[in-house]
Order: structure tokens, then sequence, then C-alpha cells
């Protein structure tokens, strides 16, 4: 059984989320590096950095989208079909 990532063991997050929580951050990395006057060597290796964690990011989604999750059958037992209520009277 796998368990959920967990963003400060808090919040249980799917690879969708975690896919996309990569690719903000590094999209924040670029922009962080552009709109803070640094000196330019550290302002390349910021750029560099950040666009590696976007593309892995992208990669993760893309490898998500050609290889989508199966469910397993633990999942698929535990989501029985559930009986609808009916009203109790009728008039």
């Amino acid at each position: 059984m796998k368990k959920a990532y967990k963003l400060g063991g808090l919040f249980p997050l799917g690879s969708l989320t975690k896919a996309a929580l990569i690719c903000g951050s590094g999209s924040m990395i670029i922009l962080i590096s552009i709109l803070i006057n640094l000196p330019f060597a550290v302002q390349t290796f910021l750029l560099l950095a950040g666009l590696a964690v976007s593309v892995y990011g992208v990669f993760l989604l893309v490898k998500m989208v050609v290889k989508p999750p199966e469910k397993s059958l633990e999942t698929l037992t535990e989501q029985a079909p559930k009986k609808k209520k009916r009203p109790t009277s009728t008039l």
C-alpha cells in the first residue's frame, strides 16, 4: 500500500498536486532571481536552478499523462457502492 506524500506532515498530497507545486517552485525561483538585484554569477545560478526545478515538475506532469496512476484493488473495494436513501414515508 502506497502512502500519500505529505506537506509538513499535515495534508496528504496527490501526484498532480506535487508536480504542480514543483513547477510553481521553479517559477518562483526564476522570478525572484530576476527581481532581486544580485551579482551576475548568483543570478545565473538561480536562473539555472529554477529552470531545472521547473523542467523536473513538467517531467512529472508528462509522466502522469503518459502513464496515469492505476487504482489498486484495495481502493476499489473500499469504495463500495452506497445504497440510495429512500423516503421513509409517501403521502
